[in-house]
């Protein structure tokens, strides 16, 4: 098949990353596992503590439960932390199998810090504001 771009166009890749956020708690595996059957290539989860934004959602266990359904190698996890020192939150986001920490700065007072423990925990980070 020729390639539809034209010359001096860069290519656009694009990744479809549904958030979990509204989906049915009593059956969120099987939500998930249809996501992801339906084409998403991550899952979007927003972790809320109640402080940052007023309603509390999940954390480390839901993820850690989550991670024991659907595997690394079929789907990532995108971590949308919005709470207060982030930092807190870092190693045990990593070791229930999450895959990418993305963090408000205005949350954290050293934003350099919170990036260097993101990634020696092993996860990729994204800073927003």
């Amino acid at each position: 098949m020729a390639s539809t771009t034209k010359p001096g166009v860069r290519a656009l890749h694009a990744q479809i990353g549904p958030s979990i956020l509204n989906a049915d708690l009593a059956a969120l595996a099987s939500e998930c596992d249809r996501l992801i059957g339906d084409g998403a290539d991550y899952l979007h989860l927003d972790v809320m503590d109640g402080h940052f934004v007023p309603p509390i959602t999940f954390g480390h266990f839901m993820v850690q439960s989550l991670r024991k359904t659907i595997p690394k190698s079929r789907c990532w996890f995108d971590m949308h932390m919005m709470v207060e020192n982030p930092d807190r939150f870092v190693k045990d986001m990593a070791d229930a199998g999450a895959d990418q920490f993305v963090f408000h700065v205005e949350a954290t007072s050293n934003v350099e810090q919170t990036i260097r423990k993101v990634r020696e925990a092993g996860m990729k980070v994204r800073a927003v504001d």
